[in-house]
This record gives C-alpha cells, structure tokens and sequence, in this order.
C-alpha cells in the first residue's frame, strides 16, 4: 500500500502543476493537497529514529537525492536558458518547483537525529507547533498586512522545511510506534471531508484578497486537511485490509520519484511543441502529463538500467 500511496500523491503532484489559476484553485486544490505532504509523511514512517550508524543513514539517503537533484537543477537552468543562474540554482532549489521539495526533504534528512530526540521526549508536543506557526509568520502576517515581505524573510520560507514540518514528523512518530494512534476510519474519512470544506472556504477568502496562490499547500485549512487525510493513510497501513495490486498504480507508485522529477519538463514540452495541448480541458491535462512522464521514466529506465536510473532519479 506504500506504493499505491505513493502513486495517488504523484497524481495529486501533477495536478497541482496543471491545476488553473481562479477559482478552480479554490475548488480543486483541496481534494489533491496532501501529495507532498504524503511523500514526506511516508519517509518519516519508514525511518527508524533509533540508529547506530547515522553516517551509512545519511550517505545512502543524501546521495539518493542529491545527483538527481544536482542533474535535474542543470537541465531545468538549460531549458529555461539563463545558464549563469546555475550557481544560484544549485544554492536556492530555484530552477523549478519540485526541485525546492527535495530541498526541503534534504533538510529533513539531516535533521531526523533530532527529531528523533524530540519525538521521544516528553517535550514532543512543540513539534506540532512548528508548521503552523512558520504559516502565520511567514504567510498570513504579509498577506493581512498588505506589506511585502522582507527579502531574508522570503529566502528563509522559500527555501526552509518548516511549513512542512508537521509531516515528516508525524511519519516519524506513527512509523515508530512512539504513539500508537487507534482511530475508527470511518470519523478520520468524515473529518477530512469536513476540513476540505473548510480549505475551500479560507482558499476563497484568500483570492478574494488578490493571492493568486489561493490553492497553496500552506495554508492552516491545508495543514489540517493533509493530517488527516495522513491520519486515514496511517490507519488503512497499520489495519493491512487493504491490498490493491493494480499495476499502473505499481508502476506510478514504483516511478513516483522520476515523474516527480521530469513532469514539470514534459509541461514545457507539451505547451512549447503541441499546441493541441493548451486547447485540452482539465484534469485530462494532468492525465496526459501522469502518463507521458511515466513513458518517459519507464523507457529511461529500461535503456539506462538501475544504477544510472537512480543517478537521474527515474525510479
């Protein structure tokens, strides 16, 4: 179920990136904002927080991510043709947006001995505060105001985890046992829908203040919704009643990672060399970009075989 999990949030991905701006941010968001926060959900839960050898821990995991990230930062820079902003690129995840959430996993990574420390003390609880309280600093206090935000401030959102905070900590936290959490699905399923509810009203309240970003992840409704729906996951992996073996969603889950990665390259693709494309309504779009990102990770893989396959992150 990991992979079918990680098959929905890279669906979810894609439709974020083709979603249109207006009122459908309002509407559609909501239903597909818990995919990053899913993928970092999910590598909290598989990392143990107890390790005697933090240093194998962070060489496979850093090295997992960094030369795709490093590889895919140059390809994006190539594309988009400002070639001297490669520096800058490599130093801020800037090059495109799915490069600044391998940032922030990054720093995660790196973290995950004191998370692990603050997970297990009786000090926990501030781990929940983190997230929300990065929001309201970082995101409602400039948007209430009208004021602009200052540079250092901007660089430190734009770049930092801890938006995301809560995620990766409640994977550490569930996948660890260091709280056991028992919940009846069906409340879980009927609260997510409630919150989704409540995303759609504050994401209104936000277009009509003029953020065009009115759909964002970031959002207090948004980091309820995706808890929740975190919270769902959690109990339907614990309960093991589940057991979907279709194979596309295998295969999205198996790739999820390459598609990550390349997606937002076959978006430039399709809206530079297919103008059929921009004529073709949502979500039918973010169909084609799952599928065609997909053939593109799958052949890649087959021409390249694993070790230079994981090198560029295709699978």
């Amino acid at each position: 179920m990991v992979q079918v999990f990680r098959a929905l949030a890279i669906i979810a991905v894609v439709m974020i990136h083709t979603t249109p701006l207006g009122y459908y941010q309002v509407l559609c968001r909501p239903f597909i904002n818990f995919s990053v926060a899913t993928f970092l959900f999910l590598s909290g839960y598989l990392t143990k927080v107890e390790n005697d050898n933090w240093g194998a821990f962070y060489k496979k995991r850093m090295v997992r991510v960094l030369i795709p990230y490093i590889i895919w930062t140059v390809l994006y820079t190539v594309s988009s043709r400002p070639i001297g902003q490669l520096p800058v690129n490599l130093l801020t995840a800037q090059a495109a947006a799915p490069l600044y959430y391998i940032f922030v996993y990054i720093q995660f990574v790196l973290l995950t001995p004191l998370l692990g420390k603050l997970a297990t003390s009786r000090f926990r609880f501030l781990g929940w505060f983190v997230a929300p309280i990065s929001v309201i600093v970082f995101k409602y206090y400039w948007l209430l105001t009208g004021l602009e935000m200052n540079p250092y401030f901007s660089l430190i959102w734009s770049d930092a985890c801890l938006g995301w905070f809560s995620f990766y900590y409640l994977g550490l936290i569930l996948g660890n046992q260091i709280i056991e959490k028992n919940h009846s699905l069906r409340p879980l399923v009927l609260l997510y829908f409630s919150s989704i509810l409540l995303q759609m009203a504050e994401g209104y309240g936000w277009l009509m203040l003029g953020e065009a970003n009115c759909g964002t992840q970031l959002k207090l409704s948004s980091l309820l919704t995706s808890s929740l729906f975190l919270l769902v996951a959690y109990s339907i992996l614990k309960s093991g009643r589940f057991d979907i073996r279709n194979r596309l969603l295998r295969m999205l889950g198996d790739y999820s990672f390459g598609i990550y990665l390349c997606h937002m390259m076959v978006i430039h693709v399709l809206n530079a060399f297919v103008p059929i494309y921009k004529s073709i309504p949502y979500p039918i779009t973010s169909l084609a970009v799952v599928l065609l990102s997909l053939c593109c990770c799958y052949l890649g893989d087959s021409v390249l075989r694993d070790k230079y396959s994981r090198w560029i992150g295709l699978r």
